[in-house]
């Protein structure tokens, strides 16, 4: 005589099996959109760091005082024929 429970538990094992499936297929989606979403963060920060170096390069040049001249000549702050005094 055949107990119920023996005709169940291949159903058990086949939803058991789906489970861990399905479970496997959520972390490799999960693992590429962090892959996707890494990709991106580095992008920015290649970005981020390539502003950084063209604002320090603009900080360089704003302590040169023959770049300020030009940028007060170019502004019209100073006409051409008259001589700024260097303090």
């Amino acid at each position: 005589m055949e107990r119920p429970i023996y005709r169940i538990l291949p159903l058990v094992f086949a939803l058991g099996l789906v489970h861990a499936l399905f479970l496997l297929a959520q972390e490799g989606v999960r693992a590429r959109e962090l892959a996707q979403e890494r990709a991106r963060l580095e992008a920015e920060l290649r970005r981020k760091e390539a502003a950084i170096a063209r604002l320090e390069a603009l900080v360089a040049a704003a302590q040169d005082p023959a770049h300020l001249e030009a940028l007060a000549r170019r502004l019209g702050m100073v006409r051409q024929e008259e001589i700024l005094k260097r303090r």
